[in-house]
């Protein structure tokens, strides 16, 4: 046995607990500063993407205020394009993602490296979003446009009906009455 823990102990270095909690450091440093380059790295690129966007947003109405770009330093960084649409980098693969927040959840709507491809991306979203806005504005004036004359209709029927009623009841009291002076002595 004394065989095995002299082996045992020419194996194992012998280092302090100073030593020790010295290497932990700078091993913790090392990640913070992985941390802090990659996030320095993704706003980098975000802003990149939100300078070339920049005059584009321009050309949106002035009365559509749904879309502004907002660079949001979180965790993750993200370029907000509107109330449920970001960009957001892929840290290992330096990837733009177009990611859309609905009610059903997440959902990457484009995927791609280069800056140019995802500003068209983002340009094919918020141009989507406005003729999906405008045809539905269209559709609600064309279901107002629909239900005026309907509507004038169906007071015109309401008013029928009333009448129907109250020629009803008067004739049913005529009736009565001059049933019961017919059966009367």
């Amino acid at each position: 046995m004394d065989t095995r823990e002299k082996n045992h102990a020419e194996l194992a270095p012998s280092r302090s607990l100073r030593e020790a909690i010295l290497e932990e450091r700078l091993k913790e440093a090392e990640s913070i500063d992985r941390v802090t380059d990659r996030r320095g790295s993704e706003l980098a690129r975000l802003e990149i993407l939100e300078a070339n966007l920049g005059d584009a947003f321009d050309d949106i109405p002035e009365a559509d205020d749904r879309f502004a770009l907002l660079l949001s330093p979180s965790e993750p960084a993200r370029l907000w394009v509107d109330m449920l649409a970001y960009v957001a980098m892929d840290a290992p693969a330096r990837t733009y993602r177009l990611i859309w927040n609905g009610g059903a959840g997440r959902r990457v709507l484009a995927e791609t490296e280069d800056v140019a491809e995802m500003k068209n991306h983002v340009l094919d979203y918020v141009a989507g979003q406005i003729v999906a806005r405008e045809r539905q504005l269209q559709g609600l004036a064309d279901r107002q446009a629909m239900r005026a004359p309907v509507s004038s209709r169906a007071r015109r029927g309401i008013g029928i009906v009333v009448w129907a009623f109250v020629i009803g009841l008067l004739t049913g009291a005529f009736c009565l009455l001059a049933l019961a002076y017919l059966i009367t002595p």
